[in-house]
């Protein structure tokens, strides 16, 4: 049976993430209590063909499991994804300097 392609950026950077840690639907499923073996895996696959949605507690839990932002799956565009991801692996500090850097690149529209 073919796989389906993600219906949804939400979808899209779902199975980028999971993918990026090796994990199958059932496994992702399965750290998320569904360990259900006809319910877990095909909900997972729902999320991310965007047959469904997930709440937001059901997306915070995802986010949680895989070690990134819940921004992350909300991000419109690849580089801005990119960026939440590396911004989040940063520690406050370093975070700090990031937006300072940011909003001198920016230009000085973004004071605050």
């Amino acid at each position: 049976m073919p796989i389906k392609a993600p219906g949804s950026i939400f979808g899209r950077r779902l199975r980028a993430a999971r993918q990026s840690l090796g994990w199958t639907q059932a496994q992702l499923a399965e750290r998320l209590g569904l360990t259900e073996q006809n319910t877990g895996a095909p909900r997972v696959s729902r999320y991310e063909t965007g047959l469904h949605a997930p709440d937001d507690d059901t997306a915070r839990e995802l986010a949680e499991a895989l070690g990134v932002p819940v921004a992350y799956f909300h991000a419109t565009s690849d580089a801005l994804a990119e960026a939440i991801l590396i911004f989040n692996r940063l520690p406050p500090a370093r975070q700090r300097k990031a937006i300072a850097v940011l909003k001198e690149l920016a230009g000085s529209g973004l004071k605050g």
